[in-house]
């Protein structure tokens, strides 16, 4: 399953989802970013899909330029923004299939956000389908450029019990055994220090692995998901 068809599929489960949800599912509170609410999450993933397309990523990924994207859409309402987000699809999805890994992080915002509305929303995670596991693999490859940079001991990275992926250089001194689910929320932010330390490790050096091994700040309180 390629990136394109994963951000594609994520966003029309987004919208059909947003359709179904009531007043109060919509004002719902995401977790993992206060003070964000669940309509929140929508005008983000329509905020990013517009900007990368009008090629305006000066500060991408900066509080900033995500504010831009929510303030420029507070007073619409989910369906407004989902059919702008739908009216840009073909040319996203394009881009997207064009430029594969290049654009990866669209398709690891849109399912980790994803997950994040279902919860707020009280619906089940989707945890075990093909995106997963191919949103996994890419993610490793991406991190494996980063790991080595944040001081982190080489870490074998065991997922759905799979061949360990290493990130660092020389023999792993560290293992993580995980699902390709608990790997996303993990590297992406979506659970506590405290969690992240409950997970199946071993070795020497345990700490230092869990303090490089995410891409976003770990939530203050634990995030528990249906």
């Amino acid at each position: 399953m390629e990136l394109a068809e994963i951000y594609a599929d994520c966003r029309d489960r987004l919208i059909s989802v947003g359709a179904s949800l009531g007043a109060e599912q919509r004002a719902a509170p995401l977790l993992a970013t206060p003070p964000w609410v669940v309509t929140d999450a929508y005008r983000h993933l329509t905020g990013v899909c517009a900007d990368v397309l009008g090629g305006r990523m000066e500060g991408a990924g900066s509080p900033e330029w995500t504010a831009s994207q929510l303030s420029a859409r507070q007073h619409q309402s989910l369906e407004q923004v989902s059919a702008e987000w739908s009216s840009l699809a073909p040319e996203i999805d394009a881009a997207i299939a064009a430029a594969g890994a290049k654009m990866s992080f669209l398709a690891f915002d849109a399912w980790t956000h994803a997950q994040d509305v279902r919860a707020a929303a009280g619906l089940q995670c989707i945890r075990s389908e093909t995106p997963v596991a191919v949103l996994a693999s890419a993610a490793l490859d991406v991190f494996s450029r980063v790991y080595p940079g944040k001081g982190g001991p080489t870490l074998s990275v065991v997922v759905d019990e799979a061949d360990g992926f290493i990130l660092g250089e020389g023999e792993p001194v560290v293992t993580l055994r995980t699902t390709a689910y608990e790997l996303m929320r993990i590297v992406f932010g979506r659970r506590s220090r405290a969690q992240v330390e409950q997970a199946d490790w071993s070795g020497d050096g345990i700490p230092e692995a869990i303090d490089a091994l995410h891409l976003f700040d770990f939530p203050p309180i634990d995030i528990v998901e249906p």
